[in-house]
């Protein structure tokens, strides 16, 4: 037994080192630049990321300081930190990108479209989905939207009479968890924080295996109607459907739960920002009992601009989004980056956000920034990557933008808010799991409603 454990031990030695000259210097990314160390294994990765907790973000952003705008962050992927060669990554159906299955298994999410590798695959999948969260769509379930939103004041409103201190980004998350599982499987999830992912995931394969077997809601959920269109047989399986749904759910509670508690921070802490959004805002909210359109609340240009500000502050997602290019080879100042699946290539939306030459003082909320721009003729929101870009940007940015409007225009309109125990460390970017953390713990607000406003 002895001599068997030594020679697998020393066929895994010889195994490593063979590894490690092939990705040194045989790789096609061996002429990229980045610490060897990087190149050589996935450990440099792990180290910052789950040994140091979600550091590797900035690990990146210093090795760009070393290296310059192009690095190998890992043995297969190189990542760009150029806001204009974004569209290069992520590009449209007509230029074909792929996802590195190694990275998005990780996820466990097998058959969803979030994790599709193949392009075409991905196409497919999401086709069925897509029409339900397009513009339009997202406009007719506006009173479902408000008819959630009320729950939410009505909470305030009892809060205000008792003067009880109230944890906003639980109601917030409650508030997006409502909606987007209102809207896509047709019930709510009282129990969403509560229960692990992988008990969540139970409970949505058991709507899931529900809907299948023909029970429907009154009002008719997403996922009945993509039934009832005639879903392909081979898209049918209960487990892909229900990673698709949990990929959808997930991402339309947390990001956009974010965003909200970002904006309403930086609102309440700006007594200006407050005071002329509120001015604004009674022009189509002449009583709090009002309820304008999505499309009403666009044309106000003060309150576009607070969104669109609070959207570059919240980031969305700040993991990585790696593509690859199949067929293709990509060309970066003088760097010919080959196709095929041993070459990754990335660039994190956080760093498009946050380039201080495209938005000056980046760490400010300056929703003028973005008037100043359009007064100027500029088109700033062309960086404005937070929902990604291309053929898998995010499904449900239409709804996270009805959401964000309508939430911060009533709330602000009804109620004054101060904050209590909350600081910029509370909501501060730190660690990146996937979604914004801050150094410890999850992003928390707490306020007190003083009055209505």
């Amino acid at each position: 037994m002895l001599v068997e454990a030594s020679v697998l031990f020393a066929s895994f030695l010889f195994y490593l080192a063979v590894q490690t000259v092939y990705r040194l210097y045989f790789h096609p990314l061996r002429k990229f630049p980045g610490p060897k160390l990087a190149a050589a294994t996935s450990a440099y990765e792990f180290y910052f990321n789950a040994l140091k907790g979600g550091k590797f973000i900035w690990e990146i952003e210093r090795l760009h300081q070393i290296y310059g705008s192009i690095v190998r962050i890992t043995p297969s992927e190189i990542h760009i930190k150029d806001p204009n060669y974004y569209d290069e990554i992520y590009a449209p159906f007509s230029r074909r990108r792929e996802k590195p299955e190694k990275f998005y298994r990780q996820f466990d999410l097998d058959g969803s479209a979030f994790v599709t590798v193949s392009a075409e695959l991905h196409r497919e999948r999401r086709a069925p989905l897509s029409k339900w969260f397009s513009k339009s769509a997202t406009s007719d379930m506006i009173p479902m939207i408000y008819k959630c939103l009320d729950q939410l004041c009505a909470h305030l409103r009892s809060a205000s009479h008792s003067h009880k201190v109230i944890k906003i980004d639980a109601g917030f998350a409650s508030l997006t968890s409502d909606i987007i599982h209102g809207y896509f499987l047709g019930y709510h999830s009282d129990n969403l924080g509560k229960e692990d992912f992988n008990e969540n995931k139970m409970r949505v394969h058991d709507q899931v295996v529900s809907k299948l077997s023909g029970q429907r809601t009154n009002e008719g959920s997403v996922l009945e109607k993509v039934l009832d269109k005639g879903l392909p047989e081979h898209l049918r399986d209960s487990h892909r459907l229900a990673n698709d749904a949990m990929s959808i759910l997930t991402a339309g509670t947390e990001t956009t739960t974010r965003a909200l508690v970002v904006g309403l921070y930086h609102i309440i802490k700006n007594n200006s920002v407050r005071a002329r959004l509120r001015e604004e805002l009674q022009a189509v909210i002449p009583t709090p009992q009002s309820r304008p359109t999505w499309d009403q609340l666009k044309q106000l240009p003060y309150l576009s601009s607070i969104v669109l500000e609070t959207m570059r502050l919240a980031t969305g997602v700040t993991m990585r989004c790696p593509r690859i290019a199949p067929t293709e080879a990509l060309v970066y100042e003088d760097y010919v980056i080959p196709p095929g699946s041993q070459t990754v290539i990335s660039q994190i939306n956080y760093f498009v956000m946050m380039d201080p030459i495209i938005f000056p003082k980046p760490h400010v909320f300056d929703p003028e920034r973005w008037l100043r721009a359009a007064a100027e003729g500029e088109h700033l929101e062309r960086y404005l990557v937070n929902f990604s870009k291309g053929s898998r940007n995010c499904i449900g940015l239409n709804l996270a933008n009805a959401e964000i409007y309508l939430t911060i225009a009533i709330l602000i309109r009804q109620f004054d808010f101060s904050l209590y125990q909350t600081t910029d460390k509370d909501i501060a970017f730190a660690r990146d799991f996937g979604a914004p953390y801050p150094e410890e713990g999850n992003h928390t607000m707490k306020v007190l409603v003083e009055s209505l406003a």
